[in-house]
């Protein structure tokens, strides 16, 4: 039996006909595992929900209808718990599994979700598009790129502390969320696991709210704005050293792999590659140290040039990298002047140089921008 204080948070927009259903079995799971707590509604109804649900003992709170994610946003001022658990009005969560994940964080856990995937979906409960196709598409990106170990990435049933509930910072107002508790919860490193729930039909006699494509859309996008890491760094990397491989590859003549010849018209492929590359490392160098994913993980790289990289140093490795682009092209054109022809060899110098010219010039570029976003953090100029 925990000791800690309980907060149950559900977000309801005129639930008249339901909200009796969540709010009677949280406190049946109060009575029947001897735990203390509070029902906050976060309630954006026009109706009589309001009415109905402080009638049941439960508090309710007036919000602006603004999205599912900022009704928990707004409620995190009302929370007097030490643990919040957070669930639907609509009937398909079954509250009286609310000790599972009770239990998990007394022994430590920051974060536990509820896995549908994993436990006991009713019939009629969910979609097949739901269950196969949205929910594992989804969670497939948030393992793939933060290690997250879940099943159930849209559960909206799911329990923290309110330490880890601060920490994570939610930003999303919309149906996002709940991928954005999960990811963030991951870039703090919080303790989190995952445990079966049960997923009950919808007891409301109309649709749900929720529109399926719309919602998965956002969540996909938020998902990838937040995986910088994985997106502009790691992917950054592997594109960037193989445009490397393929221009150093033909340094001493063309290449002959199982029978096929690569000649140096690959080296167009390895610039692009190079190039492109390294403008991706570059924007996420700048969006791990300046956007708001800087109070979250932010790799050592990043972390390094934040420290050492200075506007003069970025000044100082384009003029030496655009020095040695032009160099070469000043060789060819000097061969070209002399001769009046262009060599195959002369023609790998050209594409060599330009290498050499476009990465000076967007380190030129990259300082400078690097320059203002790290100034403007620092409130000044020096």
């Amino acid at each position: 039996m925990s000791t800690k204080f309980i907060s149950v948070i559900i977000p309801a927009y005129n639930e008249e006909k339901v909200i009796d259903i969540p709010i009677k079995r949280v406190f049946a799971a109060f009575k029947e595992y001897g735990l203390t707590g509070e029902i906050i509604i976060m309630d954006s109804s026009t109706d009589n929900t309001t009415k109905i649900a402080e009638s049941l003992g439960a508090r309710a709170i007036k919000i602006p209808k603004q999205g599912l994610g900022k009704a928990y946003i707004e409620s995190l001022k009302h929370i007097n718990g030490d643990y919040i658990v957070m669930g639907d009005a609509d009937g398909t969560y079954d509250f009286m599994e609310m000790n599972n994940f009770i239990s998990l964080l007394d022994k430590g856990y920051d974060f536990v979700m509820g896995s549908r995937l994993k436990g006991n979906i009713h019939k009629g409960a969910m979609p097949w598009s739901h269950r196969y196709l949205g929910t594992p598409f989804l969670t497939f990106f948030i393992n793939l790129f933060f290690k997250a170990g879940i099943s159930d990435c849209n559960s909206g049933l799911r329990a923290l502390t309110k330490n880890a509930f601060q920490k994570i910072k939610l930003q999303s107002w919309g149906w996002e969320y709940a991928s954005e508790m999960v990811i963030k919860a991951k870039l703090c490193n919080l303790k989190l696991t995952e445990i079966p729930i049960s997923l009950l039909p919808d007891s409301r006699d109309r649709k749900p709210h929720l529109n399926p494509w719309l919602a998965g859309w956002t969540n996909l996008k938020f998902i990838f704005l937040l995986a910088s890491e994985f997106i502009f760094l790691k992917l950054g990397a592997v594109i960037t050293l193989l445009g490397f491989i393929i221009m150093a590859s033909q340094i001493f003549g063309d290449i002959h792999i199982f029978g096929l010849m690569f000649g140096s018209y690959y080296l167009f492929l390895g610039l692009i590659l190079s190039t492109t590359g390294l403008s991706i490392i570059q924007m996420g160098l700048i969006t791990q140290n300046f956007s708001f994913l800087s109070e979250y993980r932010v790799t050592k790289i990043s972390k390094l040039v934040k420290k050492h990289f200075n506007f003069e140093k970025g000044i100082v490795l384009s003029l030496v990298s655009f020095s040695i682009g032009f160099l070469f092209l000043l060789y060819v054109f000097l061969i070209w002047l002399n001769s009046g022809i262009i060599t195959y060899f002369e023609m790998k110098m050209g594409i060599y140089s330009l290498f050499f010219i476009i990465t000076g010039i967007q380190s030129l570029y990259f300082s400078f921008i690097f320059y203002l976003f790290n100034t403007s953090s620092q409130k000044g100029l020096s």
